[in-house]
């Protein structure tokens, strides 16, 4: 506790000189002079003189505070960067490889090449592919048959969607190779030097090279159900299949206005009465799914930017706090001698305009040459390098929002200092009364706990407000790590069950030729198949023209663990259905609504059904509906399952369960294992938020070192008497780290539970692009009893070098400064 200074004696001496100045100046007949008309007016130069003089004696503060403020002005830029960027390196790609905007998938013998020219001639339609051929099969490797489409190129690069090299070599003249979407490249691992094989339309297998791996920009990888894509010539193709009867037809267009695909479209489907498009692909959907990973990196650097900037904030509020009440008597000196309240104001915020404008220029370096990293997910996955560039807007945010802030903060601090009583302020200076002891340092002091530690626990509420910013910095800190334990914990759960994405299945059949009957015989005799149920998927429309997919499942459905976010599962032969959360949203429907499709085609059978729950739909976007089988098998004739979920008991061997259902290389049936469902890049995000947290901590970290710094400069004097009365230089330490550590068990009480809220609120947010649905926070126990000595150490280190300084000030010193 602070001694209380003999004040009558002082205030009295003043009280008498001041009243004897005006006596005799009234005495005079003259006015009384300000001390403004004493001393001249005081210059911009003498104000400046005071900012340099205070910068430079507390040099270790400036240092952190100037560092505090670049890494918030590059967090900033980074999240700015990204933001006007998301769709950029997309864009420049399309651009360069001139991708269409509209792909259109015709049905099989619908339509004609009249029909081509007149699509190609409408106004909107710019440039055209010309017609494309592809084929759609099956082929094997490495004991694996995957469904894919062979599509037709021509060895010259088209003037419209060009295909970008990734790797490898393209295709030379008269040369029996392939070329592979990088789909394959990510999923089989499969590349350049590696062989697949084709079976012929005459039954032939024919083995050919993977030549090169490419990336076309108009191929939907999330929100379709398009097959991998495989490139060979159209002579080679010819020779595979020389029906050209079966080929499949395609076409892209480029459109004057790539913003009017929709009316485009509905031009285009109106030209006939009879449906001719089986599906089509919007390079906006694609654009989309490219840029997803970008727009997480982008949710996550705004969150951490702005608690950047509230934890500079809160330590430039401390810091000028702590100052004014330091210097109080310094500020009355300078108001005596002619300092205006004004000028008096813009020494403190001149300091921290001075700090912020220098460490927002570093930051905003530092985020500029850091800003590709966000965005490399997109670059990398489209094999384009792309350095965002410069942005005035970015740069004037950037400068308002960093150094506006600190600023104001700055001037809300001094505020005091500008209202102060001069005569007030040099007399009393800015000693605080003694208060009454903290109850929780009496209840310490009656239960007999050492006396660092009861006066390390009562320190903390003799500064309320530098606690409570303290504090508040370090749970902005205890929320990062929590966040990144969170996430980690969450993506483990993920992956341990699946079924909460969605896939609720071990392994995935597929059938081609041979019949449902045979196909869910051998499945059902299969060794280690303990359960499957088949799937058959078919278009769907609303009524009013929005097309969906459409899931029609049979079999032991209550073998799986279906995760249903709200609602039920649907009754067996009911009319009921599940929903994903996508397709709500998409609606604007909610569970226990009903919902009327047609089937098939325009001119198909209608059948409603009634939502019942909804679930995690991890495909199309969210936008899929699940009935039974049995309510879409009266509507259509060819309406049985081609794919098979399956379960598989834990002893299950993948390899014998493959031989007995394809015994015969020529056997049609694919089955397939489901490997990590978690995507790679989900696991550098949470290497990224980490670094993240790590910020976040080390800002908390400067915060508790400036805090304590002050308090052992303000507390010389107590801490001179203590020692005086015998405390150690342990002693002295022990009550100052136990200040930090008192501050930093409140913030993993207020850190914890907030960042579980901020954890889950970011997820769910993120799950909203996709349309997947709410997601299951969790956090281990083992997490957070390991976050408690963590935010202790952190604690203790920032406290400990103030600390230590002031158990090494000799008392001598001490009296000698007072």
């Amino acid at each position: 506790m602070r001694p209380r200074l003999p004040l009558r004696p002082i205030t009295s001496s003043l009280s008498v000189m001041a009243c004897s100045w005006i006596r005799c100046r009234a005495a005079m007949k003259k006015p009384l002079p300000s001390i403004w008309q004493t001393y001249g007016k005081i210059s911009m130069h003498a104000v400046w003189q005071k900012i340099w003089a205070d910068l430079v004696h507390r040099r270790l503060v400036s240092l952190l505070i100037l560092g505090t403020i670049a890494a918030a002005a590059a967090l900033l830029t980074l999240a700015l960067t990204t933001l006007f960027n998301l769709e950029a390196p997309y864009d420049k790609s399309h651009a360069e490889l001139n991708g269409a905007h509209l792909w259109l998938h015709f049905k099989p013998g619908r339509v004609r090449s009249m029909d081509i020219r007149q699509i190609e001639s409408l106004p909107q339609v710019t440039e055209s592919t010309g017609r494309q051929f592809s084929y759609t099969t099956s082929v094997r490797f490495d004991a694996q048959r995957v469904l894919v489409s062979l599509r037709a190129i021509s060895l010259e690069p088209p003037r419209v969607n060009r295909l970008r090299l990734l790797s490898g070599r393209f295709l030379l003249p008269e040369e029996d190779a392939l070329l592979i979407s990088r789909d394959l490249r990510d999923i089989y691992h499969l590349g350049a030097g590696d062989y697949l094989e084709i079976t012929c339309a005459d039954g032939r297998r024919v083995s050919l090279p993977i030549v090169g791996v490419v990336y076309d920009p108009m191929y939907d990888n999330y929100r379709s159900s398009l097959p991998p894509y495989i490139y060979l010539t159209q002579d080679l193709l010819a020779s595979l299949f020389p029906d050209k009867s079966t080929w499949e037809w395609s076409l892209g267009l480029r459109l004057a206005n790539p913003e009017e695909v929709q009316s485009v479209l509905e031009q285009i489907e109106a030209m006939r009465t009879v449906t001719f498009i089986a599906s089509h692909t919007d390079w906006r959907d694609v654009r989309s799914s490219a840029i997803f990973d970008a727009q997480m990196a982008f949710i996550f650097l705004s969150a951490f930017s702005l608690f950047a900037i509230l934890a500079t904030v809160l330590i430039v509020v401390s810091i000028v706090s702590s100052t004014v009440l330091a210097q109080i008597r310094q500020i009355g000196i300078l108001k005596a001698v002619g300092f205006t309240g004004q000028q008096v104001l813009g020494v403190y915020v001149g300091q921290y305009a001075l700090l912020s404008l220098l460490g927002t220029v570093l930051g905003f370096l530092l985020g500029l040459w850091l800003s590709p990293l966000p965005l490399k997910t997109v670059t990398a996955s489209l094999n384009t390098i792309y350095q965002p560039p410069f942005n005035p807007w970015t740069m004037l945010i950037v400068f308002c929002a960093v150094p506006g802030i600190t600023m104001s903060a700055a001037a809300m601090a001094s505020a005091r200092g500008v209202r102060v009583n001069t005569i007030q302020a040099i007399a009393v200076g800015g000693e605080t009364l003694l208060k009454k002891a903290f109850w929780l340092a009496r209840l310490l002091e009656k239960a007999g706990a050492p006396m660092p530690l009861v006066l390390g626990v009562n320190d903390v509420f003799i500064k309320p407000l530098r606690s409570l910013l303290a504090g508040i910095n370090l749970t902005l800190g205890v929320m990062g790590v929590v966040f990144g334990l969170a996430l980690s914990d969450t993506i483990r759960v993920y992956r341990h069950n699946p079924a909460l994405l969605g896939i609720v299945y071990d392994a995935i059949v597929t059938r081609e030729q041979s019949s449902d009957e045979r196909a869910q015989r051998l499945i059902g005799q299969a060794p280690g198949v303990e359960a499957f149920y088949g799937e058959y998927l078919l278009e769907a429309k609303t009524l009013d023209g929005r097309s969906l997919k459409l899931r029609a499942v049979e079999g032991s459905l209550e073998a799986f663990p279906f995760h249903i976010l709200e609602g039920r599962f649907f009754q067996p032969d009911t009319s009921e259905a599940l929903a994903g959360k996508g397709l709500l949203d998409w609606l604007g429907l909610s569970v226990g609504d009903s919902l009327t499709l047609i089937l098939d085609k325009d001119d198909g059978p209608q059948a409603t059904w009634v939502i019942v729950g909804e679930y995690p739909e991890p495909a199309d976007a969210g936008q899929r509906l699940m009935v039974n089988l049995s309510s879409v098998r009266p509507l259509l004739k060819h309406s049985s399952p081609s794919v098979y979920y399956l379960k598989l008991a834990p002893s299950a061997d993948a390899e014998a369960i493959r031989a007995f259902l394809s015994p015969r290389r020529e056997s049609d049936l694919n089955f397939m294992l489901m490997e990590d469902v978690i995507p790679s890049t989900v696991i550098y995000l949470q290497i990224a938020v980490f670094m993240l947290a790590g910020i976040l901590i080390g800002i908390a970290m400067v915060n508790i070192l400036i805090m304590s710094l002050l308090s052992a400069q303000e507390k010389l004097r107590v801490v001179g008497i203590l020692k005086t009365l015998g405390m150690t230089p342990w002693q002295v330490i022990t009550m100052f780290v136990t200040t930090a550590t008192f501050l930093g068990v409140l913030s993993i009480v207020a850190g914890v539970p907030a960042g579980l809220v901020l954890t889950r609120n970011l997820l769910n947010l993120m799950a909203s692009f996709t349309g997947f649905g709410q997601i299951s926070v969790t956090l281990e126990n083992l997490a957070f009893w390991g976050l408690l000595p963590f935010t202790l150490f952190v604690s203790v280190l920032g406290s400990f070098l103030p600390a230590r300084w002031a158990a090494k000030v000799y008392i001598v010193e001490v009296l000698r400064k007072e």
